[in-house]
């Protein structure tokens, strides 16, 4: 194991060595400053982009308690943040890279929070949205009714929250239901899809083919920090 990395500075004199080392601090200084103010900007921006519109008035929805509370949320701890990242890396993967870098960051923020709100595995939630949209914010089932990232059924579900159809849409409400919807069906993927009746196979495999895929890429990526 490496616990220490040394650099050799090469000088001619006490005073030359003095200003080379003064040198190498300040740049690990600016490096480490970076590496800071990279991790303040994503929290702002997940907080900026993605929570406070939600908390405004234009939605117009008199939401329950749950959901009110998971809009409500306006700070983010540094391990949410690794989380986060950790979360939009998986994403990144799945999806060979489709999603812009601010679409990742967003949805895995708010898989990340809305997840943890519900005691779902994050992991699993994105097996699930990567199953029925492909990650596709705008994707509509005209002929079954169902909305957006986790196709939320309005007719079930988003009607008894007081929703209207295209609000479904909006990330943030559709994560947070898909975190709802998996966790009220005993995170049984397949009732998910279906409810309670006739369980689809194919979906099944797809999805536990999705969620084998990310667990490995989270091993391999263990091996590789290890």
């Amino acid at each position: 194991m490496k616990l220490f990395n040394i650099h050799v500075i090469t000088c001619n004199s006490v005073r030359d060595f003095n200003s080379k080392f003064k040198k190498r601090m300040i740049l690990h200084t600016i490096l480490e400053s970076v590496k800071i103010t990279f991790l303040v900007a994503i929290t702002a921006f997940f907080v900026l982009e993605y929570i406070a519109p939600l908390t405004q008035k234009s939605l117009r929805t008199c939401f329950p308690a749950g959901i009110e509370e998971f809009l409500s949320v306006t700070r983010f701890s540094d391990s949410s943040v690794k989380e986060v990242l950790h979360l939009a890396n998986m994403i990144g993967f799945i999806t060979e890279n489709q999603l812009s870098e601010a679409k990742m960051l967003g949805y895995a923020a708010l898989i990340s929070h809305a997840s943890q709100k519900n005691g779902v595995d994050p992991l699993e939630i994105i097996a699930i949205i990567m199953a029925e949209s492909n990650f596709k914010e705008d994707c509509i089932n005209k002929e079954t009714g169902d909305y957006g990232l986790g196709q939320i059924n309005w007719e079930y579900w988003g009607k008894d929250f007081g929703l209207m159809p295209h609000q479904l849409l909006d990330p943030s409400i559709n994560i947070f239901l898909t975190c709802h919807v998996y966790k009220f069906f005993g995170k049984d993927f397949s009732k998910y899809h279906r409810g309670n009746g006739i369980q689809s196979k194919a979906y099944l495999v797809n999805v536990k083919s999705i969620l084998s895929t990310l667990n490995a890429f989270v091993e391999r990526n263990k091996e590789n920090i290890s």
